[in-house]
C-alpha cells in the first residue's frame, strides 16, 4: 500500500510541474497592422494558454505570431495569464 502512494505522488508531482511550466511560457503580442503588412510588436507578453481575459493593447486584440519567422503571421489568439 505505501508503495501505490509513492508512485501517486510522485505521478502528481510531475502533473502539477507540466501545468506549471506550460503556463508560465509567454510570448510577445502583436497587433495587425492590415493584410500582407508586418504586424506591430507591442512590447507586452500574453500567453497561448485559453483563460478568460483575452490579451488587448488599447482596447484592440493582440496576436501572437503563427510563424515566428514570418512577422505578417500575427492570428494566434492570446490570453493574460491567470493570477
Amino acid at each position: 500500500m505505501p508503495a501505490i502512494a509513492i508512485v501517486f505522488a510522485v505521478a502528481a508531482a510531475f502533473a502539477t510541474q507540466a501545468k506549471t511550466e506550460s503556463s508560465s511560457a509567454l510570448v510577445d503580442a502583436y497587433i495587425p497592422m492590415g493584410p500582407g503588412q508586418p504586424c506591430e510588436n507591442t512590447g507586452l507578453k500574453c500567453e497561448t494558454i485559453q483563460t478568460e481575459f483575452i490579451c488587448t493593447v488599447n482596447d484592440q486584440q493582440a496576436f501572437g505570431l503563427r510563424n515566428p519567422s514570418d512577422d505578417t503571421s500575427c492570428s494566434v489568439d492570446l490570453y493574460y495569464p491567470e493570477q
